[in-house]
């Protein structure tokens, strides 16, 4: 059966995943998943090092291009004012409208955090594919506010994302979303919720949790995940967990298809001409003898006062 793992995060989390993305795509190219999304919490700094991790696997086989494993490149979107949600560009006018989503955010706040709110998600939404992702508590009436608001925003964009990570609840949760993605005219998409790539990582990234919230793992309390199941699984495995919605499952393909962004599509562009005629280099060569001089002649005034002591 074709499955692809969607909700993915990595160590470009930063203290929030336990595997490296090299690490989550060739497990699962093991696994024999289609496609793979990578979504770190705010940035799309983990989906290159798995980009070059799938080029590097595949190009010392004979596999064609067309059958390689499929990387969606995309973005958990984690706002001030309570949205949850991953975002994947479907091409790449919607990949530049996530970098300048992200980069909206970045600018606002300290080095390593993001502030976005909807009214951002709102302006740069166009051409993105929206998962949203749940709270532990999702019979909050704020949340289906706010899964109301992103189904209006991304229309049929827009699904919700459900889990089933054994914590006692799974079959009553999963009907639950269900229902309200009905109720909101979205589509319930399987995920893992996955943060390592095989289940031994569980205690690498319960370390790293406590390091983020300053305590030791034994007072992560709720903080913790309550199993190692957040972790790549097979096709077979996915299935069995949404037996009961199995549409669920055929949603996957449906979003690894309308997505046909790729970073092979993006290429550097440097500026050819600068103002008055120049190119790059002969602008950096202008502005290095330009800031020499000054620093010579720094240095000689600064050099004066010695030399009229020494006179004395």
């Amino acid at each position: 059966m074709p499955y692809a793992e969607l909700q993915v995060t990595t160590n470009y989390s930063f203290l929030r995943g336990g595997s490296h993305p090299g690490e989550l795509a060739y497990r699962a190219i093991e696994l024999g998943h289609t496609a793979i999304g990578i979504a770190d919490r705010n940035t799309l700094a983990g989906v290159v090092r798995a980009y070059a991790a799938i080029k590097e696997f595949y190009e010392d086989t004979a596999i064609s291009r067309e059958s390689w494993i499929k990387l969606l490149v995309g973005a958990r979107l984690e706002t001030r004012d309570g949205y949850s949600l991953i975002a994947y560009p479907m091409d790449l006018d919607g990949y530049k409208r996530l970098s300048r989503l992200l980069t909206v955010g970045n600018r606002r706040a300290a080095k390593g955090e993001c502030d976005l709110t909807f009214d951002d998600l709102a302006q740069y939404s166009e051409g993105l594919l929206a998962i949203v992702l749940p709270p532990r508590k999702i019979d909050d009436p704020a949340f289906h506010d706010r899964v109301a608001k992103l189904a209006r925003l991304f229309g049929d964009r827009c699904y919700l994302a459900g889990s089933a990570l054994f914590r006692g609840d799974d079959a009553r949760r999963l009907a639950a979303l269900d229902t309200l993605a009905t109720q909101m005219k979205v589509r319930l998409v399987a995920t893992n919720d996955v943060h390592y790539h095989i289940a031994e990582r569980r205690a690498l990234q319960d370390v790293v949790t406590a390091i983020r919230l300053t305590c030791t793992v034994e007072e992560l309390g709720f903080h913790r995940f309550a199993s190692a199941e957040r972790h790549l699984k097979p096709p077979e495995e996915m299935e069995r967990l949404f037996r009961r919605h199995p549409h669920a499952i055929e949603r996957i393909r449906e979003i690894v298809e309308r997505c046909t962004f790729s970073l092979d599509q993006l290429k550097y562009q440097y500026p050819v001409e600068y103002e008055g005629g120049e190119t790059p280099m002969q602008k950096l060569e202008r502005l290095t003898w330009k800031g020499a001089k000054a620093s010579a002649r720094r240095a000689a005034s600064a050099s004066w006062p010695m030399l009229a002591q020494m006179s004395v």
